[in-house]
Formats: structure tokens, sequence, C-alpha cells
């Protein structure tokens, strides 16, 4: 059953991708248009989840303001995570590793919209950063998995994090907000993709943490600071509570 459920979500998101990829390739060849791209992204995400029959519930501590920029950081522990991202009310452009630009077809929409980076390269790391904070000047939102993809192998427990998000938070003066996504590993583990099961997509958007100060120092502080708060709300999360003993207490 739940192979043949595996078999509905994939079809029913590859269907409706390729409904929408004519509008977004129109738009992602002019910049003018981006902003409606990214407001068809959201479109796909939403329809992914309605058309998969997984019930999303948003859990909210602040409430984000349409004029405000703000740098987005989420655990990633499922492919999942990707449309639920992509679920935050307004638009921004996610910065991702290049290999997703070689995908056919999506990877030219990508690579024309979103940000790719090479994290073997310094330069393609500079280059990033400086596209980056473009996009803000822009009035777009950043989004970035910071762990650098799935890369944990002890989940719930996040990998250290990458500098990058939070270079560009310190640099910009540009709030982060931390989300957590508890439990998508559970409907759709990324070793077991014909194995999905059915469950609530829950996604936690925490207070966003301004960056203090501007040294090396306060880059560090930064990302230890919204680490803590995603590893702790996955921790301190009822489905994980017996799971970990990685304890990271809130102040």
């Amino acid at each position: 059953m739940r192979r043949l459920y595996s078999y509905w979500v994939i079809f029913s998101m590859a269907s409706f991708f390729f409904i929408l990829i004519i509008p977004l390739t129109l738009c992602a060849n002019f910049k003018v248009c981006h902003r409606l791209a990214l407001k068809i992204n959201y479109f796909w995400a939403w329809g992914f989840f309605k058309l998969s029959l997984i019930p999303v519930r948003k859990i909210w501590h602040f409430e984000p303001q349409r004029n405000h920029n703000y740098i987005l950081c989420a655990n990633h522990f499922s492919y999942l995570d990707i449309p639920a991202l992509g679920l935050f009310p307004y638009p921004f452009k996610f910065v991702g590793k290049s290999q997703l630009a070689k995908i056919p077809v999506f990877g030219f929409m990508y690579r024309k919209i979103h940000i790719t980076v090479n994290r073997t390269s310094f330069k393609s790391r500079g280059e990033t950063l400086a596209k980056a904070r473009k996009i803000l000047n822009d009035g777009f939102n950043l989004g970035f998995f910071p762990e650098g993809g799935i890369r944990s192998k002890e989940y719930p427990v996040m990998v250290d994090f990458k500098d990058g998000a939070f270079r560009l938070a310190v640099e910009s003066n540009t709030p982060i907000v931390p989300i957590t996504f508890p439990n998508n590993y559970n409907i759709l583990a990324d070793d077991a993709i014909m194995e999905m099961k059915h469950g609530t997509c829950t996604i936690i958007y925490h207070e966003p943490i301004f960056p203090d100060g501007s040294t090396e120092a306060d880059i560090k502080k930064l990302k230890k600071d919204v680490f803590r708060v995603i590893q702790s709300e996955l921790n301190h999360h009822p489905i994980h509570q017996k799971r970990t003993d990685f304890e990271i207490h809130k102040k």
C-alpha cells in the first residue's frame, strides 16, 4: 500500500510540475517576471501537498511582514523539505547546490530564478554571496538548507551548518528565520523514497534572530544560535523525544 501511495505522490508531483513548467520557463527568462515565477513556485508547493493528500500544519512564533527581508534557514532530512520550504507565504529565492541546475528542463528554470553554488569552489561561494546580497537589495527573501544538503546520518541530529547564510545575514544586517521540519523524514525518508508514509507535514517558524555585530565571532555566534533553536525543537518534539539524547536546552 505504501508503494502504491508513493507512486501516486510521484505521479501527482510530476504531473503538476509539467503543467506549470511552461509559465515558469517563460517567467524565468525575464527578471521582471521573477516575482510571478515565485508565486507559481508557491502554487506548485501548495498543489503538491493537496494532491499528495498530506495535511500541512503551520506553527508561527512571529508574524512575518511583507515589506521585511528574511533569510530562511531550515533543517534538511527529507526531499519533502523542499516543497515544505516553498510554503513560506512571501516570495523567496533559494540558494542550492549547482548540481540542481543540470536537471533537464527544471535546471534551466532553477538556474535563471534561483542561485546555484558549487560548495567545493571558493570563487563560486564568493560569487553566490554577491548575487544573494543583490537579491536582498531587490526586495526578495532568501532560503537556505544550511547543512548543505541531506547529510545527517543520525536523524534527528543535524550536521554542522555552513557559514554562507550567516555571513550574508551579518553583512546585510538581515534577520534569520529558523524553520523546523520535525517529521518530514518520517513521511519520506531520503533512503526510502518508494516507502512513503501518510502523515502531517508540520512547519514551525521560529522568531527571527537578528545579527549582532560584524565580526567572524558574530557570524559563528549567529550560526550557533540558529542551530540551537532548530535542534532544540527537533529534540523536544514528541516524535523524537525517545530517539535522541543530543539535548540542547532552550534559554
